[in-house]
Protein backbone atom coordinates (compact mmCIF):
# COMPACT_ATOMS: atom_id res chain seq x y z
CA UNK A 1 0.00 0.00 0.00
CA UNK A 2 1.27 3.50 -0.85
CA UNK A 3 1.60 5.98 1.98
CA UNK A 4 -0.65 9.08 1.61
CA UNK A 5 2.17 11.45 2.56
CA UNK A 6 4.37 10.04 -0.17
CA UNK A 7 1.61 10.59 -2.71
CA UNK A 8 1.14 14.18 -1.48
CA UNK A 9 4.86 14.90 -1.80
CA UNK A 10 4.98 13.52 -5.34
CA UNK A 11 1.91 15.58 -6.28
CA UNK A 12 3.43 18.73 -4.82
CA UNK A 13 6.65 18.14 -6.75
CA UNK A 14 4.68 17.78 -9.98
CA UNK A 15 2.80 21.00 -9.31
CA UNK A 16 6.01 22.91 -8.63
CA UNK A 17 7.56 21.63 -11.86
CA UNK A 18 4.67 23.29 -13.73
CA UNK A 19 4.43 26.41 -11.55
CA UNK A 20 8.03 27.62 -11.98
CA UNK A 21 8.02 27.90 -15.81
CA UNK A 22 4.54 29.43 -15.78
CA UNK A 23 5.65 32.08 -13.29
CA UNK A 24 8.70 32.88 -15.42
CA UNK A 25 6.50 33.24 -18.50
CA UNK A 26 4.01 35.52 -16.78
CA UNK A 27 6.71 37.87 -15.49
CA UNK A 28 8.24 38.17 -18.97
CA UNK A 29 5.00 39.12 -20.71
CA UNK A 30 4.96 42.52 -22.43
CA UNK A 31 2.42 43.88 -19.94
CA UNK A 32 5.13 43.74 -17.28
CA UNK A 33 7.59 45.81 -19.31
CA UNK A 34 7.96 49.05 -17.40
CA UNK A 35 11.54 50.25 -17.69
CA UNK A 36 13.62 51.11 -20.71
CA UNK A 37 16.41 48.82 -21.88
CA UNK A 38 19.79 49.79 -20.49
CA UNK A 39 22.03 50.13 -23.58
CA UNK A 40 25.03 49.11 -21.46
CA UNK A 41 23.46 45.82 -20.28
CA UNK A 42 24.96 42.53 -21.44
CA UNK A 43 21.92 41.65 -23.61
CA UNK A 44 21.81 45.09 -25.23
CA UNK A 45 25.54 45.04 -25.90
CA UNK A 46 25.36 41.55 -27.40
CA UNK A 47 22.63 42.73 -29.80
CA UNK A 48 24.36 46.09 -30.43
CA UNK A 49 21.20 47.92 -29.28
CA UNK A 50 21.17 51.68 -29.71
CA UNK A 51 18.40 54.05 -28.65
CA UNK A 52 18.42 56.08 -31.88
CA UNK A 53 18.96 54.29 -35.18
CA UNK A 54 21.34 55.74 -37.73
CA UNK A 55 19.03 54.54 -40.54
CA UNK A 56 15.53 56.03 -40.86
CA UNK A 57 14.14 52.84 -42.45
CA UNK A 58 15.62 50.48 -39.82
CA UNK A 59 14.05 51.32 -36.45
CA UNK A 60 12.52 49.17 -33.73
CA UNK A 61 8.98 50.34 -34.54
CA UNK A 62 9.47 48.91 -38.05
CA UNK A 63 10.72 45.55 -36.75
CA UNK A 64 8.54 42.45 -36.71
CA UNK A 65 9.60 41.78 -33.09
CA UNK A 66 8.45 45.19 -31.79
CA UNK A 67 5.23 44.88 -29.77
CA UNK A 68 4.51 48.52 -29.00
CA UNK A 69 1.47 50.42 -30.21
CA UNK A 70 1.69 52.36 -33.47
CA UNK A 71 2.92 55.87 -32.79
CA UNK A 72 4.26 55.08 -29.31
CA UNK A 73 7.72 56.26 -28.27
CA UNK A 74 8.65 52.87 -26.76
CA UNK A 75 7.33 49.35 -26.54
CA UNK A 76 8.09 45.80 -25.45
CA UNK A 77 10.36 43.47 -27.38
CA UNK A 78 10.69 39.73 -26.68
CA UNK A 79 14.48 40.03 -26.91
CA UNK A 80 14.47 42.28 -23.83
CA UNK A 81 11.88 40.76 -21.45
CA UNK A 82 10.72 43.11 -18.73
CA UNK A 83 11.96 46.21 -20.55
CA UNK A 84 10.84 48.52 -23.32
CA UNK A 85 12.87 49.51 -26.37
CA UNK A 86 12.82 52.92 -27.99
CA UNK A 87 10.66 53.01 -31.11
CA UNK A 88 13.50 54.93 -32.78
CA UNK A 89 16.09 52.37 -31.63
CA UNK A 90 17.81 49.53 -33.48
CA UNK A 91 19.56 46.23 -32.74
CA UNK A 92 21.31 43.57 -34.80
CA UNK A 93 18.22 41.33 -34.68
CA UNK A 94 16.23 43.89 -36.72
CA UNK A 95 13.77 42.13 -39.03
CA UNK A 96 11.55 44.44 -41.11
CA UNK A 97 7.80 44.00 -40.86
CA UNK A 98 6.30 42.37 -43.91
Amino acid sequence: MIDKKRRQVVSAMGASVVAVPVAALVTSLPSHADSMVDPTSAQASALQYIEVSEKADAVCSGCSLYQGDAGSEAGPCPLFPGSKVAAAGWCSAFNPKA
